[in-house]
């Protein structure tokens, strides 16, 4: 029973985060927020609800008019640099994550104002 309960622990432990996300061992960054996981699509749903609980993060079907399978999971903390992940199955049995940072989480700090001209006063 205890190596059961251990088994279960190891496998729901995260391998590292992405934007304080978290990924699976084995996850491969592919582009900007997005990573290729190594589980099928049951195993990954089931990775992610032992990481994030439904009943503390919503998720949602997303709809596509391909054969893409596909749900994204809410952040509800606003602490948190994450304000979303959609999950998504290709057609080939490829599983991927999008991580979808707070709005301004990636942008630069606004340039400081440069100083108006200076104008000449007539006479």
């Amino acid at each position: 029973m205890n190596a059961l309960v251990l088994a279960s622990l190891l496998l729901a432990a995260p391998g590292f985060k992405a934007r304080g996300f978290s990924l699976p061992d084995g996850a491969v960054k592919v582009d900007d927020d997005r990573y290729r996981l190594p589980q099928a699509w049951e195993d990954a749903l089931k990775f992610y609800k032992s990481v994030y609980p439904p009943a503390k993060y919503p998720r949602r079907t997303l709809h596509s008019e391909s054969q893409v399978r596909a749900i994204h999971i809410d952040n509800p903390s606003s602490r948190d640099e994450w304000e979303g992940a959609n999950l998504y199955e290709l057609g080939r049995g490829e599983v991927r994550v999008f991580v979808l940072s707070r709005d301004g989480a990636d942008a630069a700090p606004a340039p400081a104002p440069s100083p108006a001209p200076a104008t000449k006063k007539k006479k």
